[in-house]
């Protein structure tokens, strides 16, 4: 992380909410950030409503979530807060941010995958999507791109994988299945039929 920088998105942040704890996530968190990437972070502040905070500061846009401390204090969807679990905490009272990692933590190992019978209905509806898509029309083209962005999430759970959003499923996925990684980076970059007809019959032949 740009110490300058975030040092700047901080202040912002605790001057504006002045919270008990500051969890940032994704590529400010691990260094992957560029000039078009948002600022993530999960904000917890002691009173208030759910707010998400699209500011600009110092050029950069924020893309941050804030709950109030409730929120936590009772059974809360880990599901919603995948992508914080390898966040870093920059302010942390009485390690309440600490604790929603460890809950998000728990919940990735832990949580139950989607049944064999369910993993194959969705694998036909990708071919159901495949064979609308042949028309070209308005609607084929949209269940085209459509196809394309949940076969991804379901390869996770083919795999048994928890779907952590398109960075860091594409790089999990290039790094452990080579093969799944260029039937689908060409799919997605070709857009031609032949393309997502062999991404599509490769998700039906995994074994």
């Amino acid at each position: 992380m740009e110490v300058i920088e975030v040092d700047k998105i901080i202040t912002y942040l605790q001057e504006k909410y002045m919270p008990l704890s500051i969890i940032v996530y994704g590529s400010y968190a691990n260094g992957t950030n560029d000039l078009n990437s948002d600022f993530d972070a999960l904000v917890i502040y002691d009173d208030g409503n759910q707010i998400h905070d699209t500011s600009f500061v110092n050029g950069i846009q924020l893309d941050v979530f804030v709950y109030p401390l409730s929120y936590f204090e009772k059974v809360f969807d880990c599901k919603r807060f995948v992508q914080i679990f390898d966040g870093k905490l920059i302010i942390d009272h009485n390690q309440i941010g600490k604790k929603i990692i460890s809950d998000v933590k728990y919940y990735l190992k832990n949580h139950s995958f989607k049944t064999d019978t369910e993993i194959q209905s969705n694998i036909a509806w990708c071919v159901k999507m495949l064979n609308r898509a042949k028309r070209c029309d308005c609607e084929g083209v949209f269940r085209w791109h459509w196809v394309l962005v949940d076969s991804l999430e379901i390869f996770c759970d083919v795999m048994r994988q928890p779907y952590l959003g398109p960075k860091k499923t594409l790089k999990w996925m290039e790094e452990n299945h080579n093969i799944a990684y260029n039937y689908y980076s060409k799919a997605l970059k070709k857009f031609d039929m032949e393309s997502l007809g062999k991404w599509i019959l490769y998700l039906q032949n995994i074994k």
